[in-house]
């Protein structure tokens, strides 16, 4: 009885050694781009310009040091012409409207993450 005690404090010791020595996940690093878009009458995207990027977790605190792919605005351009965002034709207004959308630079070519938790 007294190995099988031993045996077991051994074996919890030996799962609490490893789980000490694995890296912690890292928490995704999030930042919103805000976008300036002009739709055609059609509901195509006509016009799409970078406005600035914002780190959430300091507030609406822009960032300069983020350099946003070329890729992520072609997802971005691609989101914006599917039917959630694309306006009904004859609806587009000439105006430049603004919209975000959520950017990790660990993965670059996804315009449609999205970091809040969903509400249930």
């Amino acid at each position: 009885m007294r190995r099988l005690c031993i045996a077991f404090l051994l074996a919890v010791c030996s799962a609490f050694t490893t789980l000490a020595q694995e890296p912690a996940t890292a928490v995704p690093r999030f930042y919103a781009v805000v976008f300036g878009v002009q739709f055609e009458e059609n509901g195509d995207v006509k016009r799409l310009r970078q406005i600035k990027v914002v780190d959430p977790r300091k507030g609406n605190a822009d960032t300069n040091d983020v350099e946003v792919p070329d890729r992520f605005v072609e997802a971005v351009r691609k989101m914006l012409g599917s039917p959630r965002y694309r306006p009904k034709p004859g609806a587009a207004v000439e105006e430049e409207v603004y919209t975000y959308f959520f950017f990790d630079p660990k993965r670059p070519d996804r315009a449609d993450l999205d970091p809040r938790p969903r509400a249930r």
